[in-house]
């Protein structure tokens, strides 16, 4: 075979491109919930990588990998054991949504206007008609609203979303209320819990103020988790179901597979995602997880009193490792955070800017972040 390019060389200019990207060691990447994942769990993606999570009848190791992955994960979420792994929070909303169209039979999702954009786009490539609440001024989704719509679109819902760890401010939003006060009509919701759900329930056995999101609920019928916003190696998210009616309801079937199935939205799905999820799974269990969440959230508070000791404005005392903060002339104060390698993100609230302090976000990093903000802020 004749090469273009000597495959050495294209490794050491794909390292130099790398490298003019913002670095997470070094603290920069400030604002977005990805992570840099641990060494071991990138090989783990890369040993089972050619393998295909929809054909189990060949690859049956990478199939029960898969499996036990569930099954771990809905225990945490009280369920069943149903459910599949994707390649991110989108996919398993859009899955999700899909599942709930086709069992209900219903045209109208309700949602609070902070569901992330994945569940506009879900909704608008499923033709579903998207109706969305207003929070208060805490940014807690109206319930009394959301009560009265449900009520209004009875027979017509494929599902009402809720949110556990909303993306501006991390909210874990009152699933748990909804159902209390709404309880005189049949439907089912969704948990987008993509960003909360490895974070929330070990933040609850804490604070009583976290609302309840799982299947302990009985009008939860799906909940997104992903992995990949903690430790594992983008992409890797799960999916969760209820029952098997619902899982069933996204496998179709494909003659041309040695299964005669194929499950989920997509085709060929690596098992390398299984694998590094897996991994996380055993190395860390319940207790290391327990102790990854809480270590995130103390830094995060440590960062907002931090902000609020240099006269910042914080927006909700953070639940979870996202804190939020009110600037005046906002761009014009990312742009000069940007300048220096320091990567917040912008949030819809106005003159809200955000950071998601992820594993890579050490004490030391959020002194040199609270120091720089202070110099600019004095000019």
């Amino acid at each position: 075979m004749v090469l273009a390019l000597n495959p050495g060389d294209v490794i050491e200019t794909l390292k130099r491109l790398r490298s003019e990207d913002p670095s997470y060691s070094s603290g920069e990447v400030l604002g977005s919930m990805t992570i840099e994942a641990p060494q071991y769990l990138v090989e783990a993606f890369n040993i089972f990588m050619n393998t295909n999570l929809n054909d189990p009848k060949l690859f049956k190791v990478t199939h029960q990998l898969e499996v036990e992955c569930i099954n771990w994960l809905s225990k945490l979420m009280h369920g069943g054991g149903y459910g599949l792994l994707t390649y991110g929070g989108s996919e398993s909303n859009l899955t999700a949504l899909y599942a709930l169209r086709e069992y209900t039979g219903g045209d109208v999702v309700i949602s609070p206007k902070t569901a992330h954009i994945s569940i506009r786009k879900s909704c608008k490539v499923l033709g579903l008609n998207l109706i969305e609440v207003d929070v208060d001024d805490r940014y807690i989704p109206k319930v009394n609203e959301l009560c009265e719509l449900i009520r209004k679109y009875e027979g017509r819902l494929a599902s009402v979303v809720m949110t556990a760890g909303t993306t501006d401010l991390g909210v874990v939003e009152p699933v748990d209320r909804l159902v209390s006060e709404c309880d005189d009509v049949k439907y089912a919701i969704h948990v987008d819990a993509a960003y909360g759900g490895l974070i929330a329930p070990f933040i609850a056995e804490l604070d009583s103020d976290i609302p309840v999101f799982d299947f302990r609920l009985s009008n939860v019928y799906s909940i997104t988790v992903d992995f990949h916003k903690l430790v594992v190696p983008v992409p890797c998210s799960a999916l969760l179901f209820r029952n098997r009616e619902l899982e069933e309801l996204i496998t179709f079937d494909a003659p041309y597979m040695p299964s005669g199935k194929n499950r989920s939205l997509l085709g060929t799905r690596s098992g390398g995602i299984a694998a590094a999820a897996w991994g996380a799974i055993k190395v860390l269990d319940t207790d290391g997880f327990r102790y990854l969440a809480r270590d995130l959230v103390a830094r995060a508070k440590y960062l907002s009193s931090k902000l609020v000791d240099i006269g910042v404005k914080v927006l909700n005392e953070p639940k979870l490792p996202i804190v939020t903060f009110e600037v005046d002339d906002r761009d014009e104060v990312m742009r000069y955070l940007w300048n220096l390698k320091l990567y917040v993100y912008p949030t819809s609230i106005r003159n809200a800017l955000r950071i998601v302090v992820g594993p890579h976000i050490t004490y030391e990093i959020i002194e040199k972040f609270v120091n720089t903000l202070r110099n600019l802020l004095v000019k």
